[in-house]
């Protein structure tokens, strides 16, 4: 890239004799223009866009430092190299103080000229890989937006963001102003504390689909996740929908993933009130997805014995000495499903685990996680997850 280089002085022999050495100099520059005066100078910076300015201080009509000073308003960019024949020390003062790159005294010497502009041009090149490292920069922002968006809502749930930190933040990723602000809180049940990735998944999309029917009577919708992998809203709507929208959230996460979901939403005043919300939220939560002592411990006892073929209700309601239809009604209560439902999902939440180490084959993977059929096993898997096994296997290993 060659850089534009303007010559202003009102001595025709300097000029003739600052381009004449410019183009003996062998760097990507070349004079793109020359002004006799401050005036003609100011109107030729305007035309040219020069990179470079050789700059006289005395000239007529307009001295070099008044037009340094009216060419700063409106060209930042421009490096700026005062050749002059005063020495006096306010000439140089004022001309430090409008951010001059370099000083130099008639008569110029060649090296130091020379010296001078391979500062200049090592400076644009510096200006112009930033500039294109900051343009990179951007579009990678612009690219992970939504990434970036719901981790700043997670800091600021959780209270790591600071008042500030958060109008900031609300600033640049452009958050409307609610009507009336909601955050729900979405905490599942899940069949397993060993939740697997794909899980988490399906549970956004299923949140997705649940709420896209009342999404249009929504001002404004965002789902994030906290730090315990409950699934979060922030959204504005009429306080009619409130209930309309927890009843759509708790049928899909029940219908389509068999899980338990327990909602609660609070009114977020601000965004810098974020956090206070998300406690209230979580502490309603917390309280209602206990389970009582027998749930827990049948959890743990089908953890622990899954891989049994045989294993049922009976099995497991024995164990702890109680009645099957009363274990059965307590695990539809607080877990949302039924026990063989229950266990499925225990079975094939492993089996999708082991399917992904090398060399596993569906067959033995089914045995390994408690069907001794299996096509019993791909009738399961495909109803809870959509795919085969085999299909599931392929996209998996494939590259």
């Amino acid at each position: 890239m060659q850089w534009k280089v303007l010559i202003a002085d009102d001595e025709p022999k300097i000029r003739r004799g600052l381009h004449v050495q410019i183009e003996r100099m062998g760097l990507p520059v070349f004079v793109a223009g020359e002004a006799e005066d401050g005036e003609m100078a100011l109107k030729a910076a305007e035309e040219l866009r020069p990179d470079i300015l050789l700059v006289d201080i005395n000239m007529p009509f307009l001295s070099g430092l008044d037009f340094i000073e009216a060419l700063k308003r409106t060209r930042s960019d421009v490096i700026i190299i005062v050749v002059t024949g005063y020495e006096d020390f306010q000439y140089a003062r004022r001309a430090l103080s409008l951010n001059v790159h370099a000083y130099l005294l008639k008569p110029v010497d060649a090296d130091e000229l020379d010296k001078t502009l391979r500062s200049a041009v090592e400076e644009l090149e510096a200006r112009r890989e930033r500039s294109r490292h900051f343009e990179w920069a951007i579009a990678q922002l612009e690219r992970r937006r939504e990434f970036l968006r719901e981790e700043f809502l997670r800091d600021a749930a959780a209270g790591r963001l600071e008042d500030d930190e958060i109008r900031d933040f609300r600033a640049y990723f452009d958050f409307p102003a609610p009507i009336r602000m909601m955050l729900m809180m979405i905490a599942v049940r899940r069949p397993s504390d060993n939740e697997k990735p794909w899980q988490h998944l399906m549970l956004q999309y299923a949140l997705q689909d649940a709420l896209s029917s009342v999404a249009v009577r929504m001002r404004f919708s965002c789902l994030f996740s906290d730090d315990r992998g409950n699934i979060l809203m922030l959204y504005d709507a009429d306080a009619s929908l409130d209930d309309q929208l927890a009843s759509a959230v708790e049928t899909a996460v029940g219908e389509q993933l068999g899980f338990a979901a327990h909602v609660a939403a609070e009114p977020v005043p601000s965004l810098t009130k974020l956090s206070a919300a998300y406690d209230t939220a979580l502490e309603r939560v917390l309280k209602a997805t206990r389970l009582s002592p027998i749930v827990e411990a049948a959890r743990r006892y089908i953890a622990e014995n899954f891989q049994r073929a045989e294993l049922g209700l009976p099995d497991v309601a024995g164990e702890f000495g109680i009645h099957p239809s009363y274990l059965s009604r307590l695990m539809k209560q607080e877990l949302g499903m039924s026990f063989s439902k229950y266990l499925t999902t225990v079975r094939i939440a492993a089996a999708v685990q082991k399917m992904r180490e090398p060399g596993a084959r569906v067959r033995q993977v089914a045995e390994e996680v408690g069907y001794s059929a299996a096509n019993y096993f791909s009738v399961a898997f495909k109803k809870m997850l959509g795919v085969s096994p085999a299909e599931y296997r392929a996209e998996e290993v494939s590259p």
